[in-house]
Order: structure tokens, then C-alpha cells, then sequence
């Protein structure tokens, strides 16, 4: 038998309606802020997702609205690695885990479309960056272990954090100018 919640969730998603939820939390900062709702649509098909989207899914302490910043495919089950904005790692989470789609922010004096050009193009782009980011850091800690093993090296360690702290950075700065 279903709790209330999941029975909720099965009719919002066939219902295929936009429903609005208020925020609580800072990790998606500085695109979504604490006095902000987001518009979310219900997925029927997590699959449709792209790297960028924002996705509502249930994690259990509740539910979350990260990014998605990769996809993956492991024993006929599709994942998805999200990240929150102001999160430090991604972390993967399964398909049947994402209720919705974000496509709207609402801000007391206005509100953002997600699903418009420019905001489609800024999403993707912090997307793919993230992916790209940790996909070159994942090469770089791969090809330092095969050149030097695993011994660690302080120097290396702490330019690599600077780096790292550096370029994870710069999308937050993307968000925190005001856009049209």
C-alpha cells in the first residue's frame, strides 16, 4: 500500500500540471535563494532529463531540487549525478528517485523562466561545466596515482584545492548577476 505522499505524487505526475513549491535551503545558491518557489512539472519519463536541468526528487531527508550535472546507465537502470549550486560533490541518484522538472523560479518581484532561451543556454552551460569539471579531475587524480601511486603529495594537494576551489566558483558568479 502507498502512503499518502507517494499516492500524491502518482496523481500530481498523471495530472501533468504545474505545482509550486516553496524553498527551504541554500543549496542551490545563488540561482535559487531562500525566499523563492519553483514551478516544477512532473516527469513521466526521467530519462527526458538533460545535463543542466534542475530535478525534484526524493532523497531521504526529504525532497531536493539539484542540477544534473550526469547520466549513466548501470544494470538497466538509468542515474543521474546531481549537484546542488553550492555543493561541494556530485552525488548519483537513481532515475526513479526524480518526481519533476524545474521550470520556474518565483521571486517576490518577478519570475524566471527556465524553459526561455537564455535560461536553457546558462543551465546547460553550468551543467556541462560541472560535468566537465569533474570529469577532468577524476583524470587528473587517475593519471597522478599511475605517474606517483597513491602516496600523498601536500604541495600537489593544496594547488589542486586552490584550482579546484578556483574553478567551482565560476558558475555561481553566471547567477548572481542579474539576468533579462
Amino acid at each position: 500500500m502507498q502512503d499518502v505522499k507517494d499516492q500524491f505524487i502518482a496523481f500530481w505526475k498523471e495530472s501533468g500540471t504545474e505545482k509550486i513549491f516553496k524553498i527551504r535551503g541554500t543549496s542551490m545558491f545563488p540561482l535559487i535563494r531562500q525566499t523563492d518557489a519553483i514551478g516544477v512539472l512532473p516527469l513521466r519519463h526521467p530519462e527526458d532529463l538533460r545535463i543542466g536541468d534542475i530535478a525534484l526528487f526524493q532523497w531521504p531527508s526529504g525532497m531536493v531540487a539539484h542540477r544534473i550535472v550526469g547520466k549513466f546507465r548501470k544494470d538497466n537502470t538509468t542515474y543521474f549525478y546531481e549537484k546542488g549550486d553550492a555543493a561541494v560533490l556530485p552525488k548519483p541518484i537513481a532515475g526513479e528517485l526524480i518526481i519533476g522538472k524545474v521550470v520556474k523560479i518565483y521571486r517576490p518581484a518577478r519570475t524566471i523562466n527556465l524553459t526561455s532561451r537564455f535560461w536553457l543556454i546558462a543551465n546547460r552551460s553550468a551543467g556541462y561545466y560541472w560535468h566537465c569539471l569533474y570529469a577532468g579531475f577524476e583524470l587528473t587524480r587517475i593519471l597522478k596515482n599511475q605517474l606517483f601511486g597513491v602516496k600523498k603529495y601536500p604541495r600537489i594537494n593544496a594547488a589542486y584545492r586552490t584550482v579546484y576551489r578556483f574553478l567551482s566558483a565560476l558558475p555561481a558568479m553566471l547567477f548572481r548577476h542579474k539576468q533579462p
